[in-house]
């Protein structure tokens, strides 16, 4: 059974179904469901069949700064977005508006107060501005990431050659372990820095043991204990 509840300002899909908990799920613009327009993203709630009606509106209440959240990620991501004054750009986990203004000379990006100044030369359109936030994004991750892989060689025993960056749709990194190489996917530079320690970490570990069996989790577990919570958050695009 599926129905539409009107939730402050939110329009919820609830499906009643054989769950033991309420369980959101926020899916990106698309087609609309049940009347809920596709350009929010659509919320659906998994509930228990005998789940109060109050019971689930306050378990979406208490979601709403997530949704929020994810819904301007989503508008940040989406093809329609052209990096105009407003949109909302994420550092490290945190959001941040966007400031452009043209002026000659080199382009740049600086971030303050929650904003990410862009500054672009008078005429450059979309192309450019993204591809100066890539640039961007690359240079803060690779700062990053080298901090980190100095930090972790010595305490797992590990020599980094390489590390390679690129940004990827579907893997947040990779690695040759005969090579001693990284690959980092750009993209880390989004998410809070607790996961880009545990991507590179979970690529140097690679390097000591190639597979993930018993002995690749038992090495996670001893170097970074909180590993599992780290990579359930970035499964859930928290």
């Amino acid at each position: 059974m599926t129905e539409l509840l009107l939730v402050g300002n939110f329009r919820v899909e609830v499906e009643y179904k054989r769950v033991k908990n309420l369980r959101l799920t926020l899916y990106p613009p698309g087609p609309g469901a049940l009347g809920i327009p596709s350009g929010e993203g659509r919320i659906h709630v998994s509930a228990p069949p005998d789940t109060p009606r109050p019971r689930i509106q306050d378990f979406v209440i208490s979601k709403t700064a997530w949704i929020e959240k994810h819904r301007a990620r989503f508008r940040g991501n989406s093809p329609a977005a052209r990096l105009l004054n407003g949109e909302i750009c994420y550092v490290w986990g945190l959001p941040h508006r966007l400031e452009l203004g043209e002026r000659p000379g080199r382009p740049g990006i600086t971030i303050a107060n929650g904003r990410m100044i862009m500054s672009v030369r008078p005429g450059d359109g979309y192309e450019q501005r993204q591809k100066l936030l890539d640039r961007w994004y690359c240079g803060i991750c690779n700062e990053a990431a080298l901090r980190v892989i100095k930090f972790w060689e010595p305490r797992a025993g590990v020599t980094v050659r390489k590390v390679y960056y690129r940004k990827m749709k579907t893997h947040w990194g990779s690695c040759n372990y005969v090579k001693k190489t990284i690959r980092l996917n750009t993209e880390l530079a989004k998410q809070a820095p607790e996961c880009l320690e545990y991507v590179v970490l979970h690529e140097m570990i690679h390097m000591l043991e190639p597979s993930h069996n018993r002995n690749f989790y038992r090495l996670m577990d001893r170097y970074l204990p909180s590993w599992k919570a780290i990579r359930k958050k970035m499964n859930r695009g928290e």
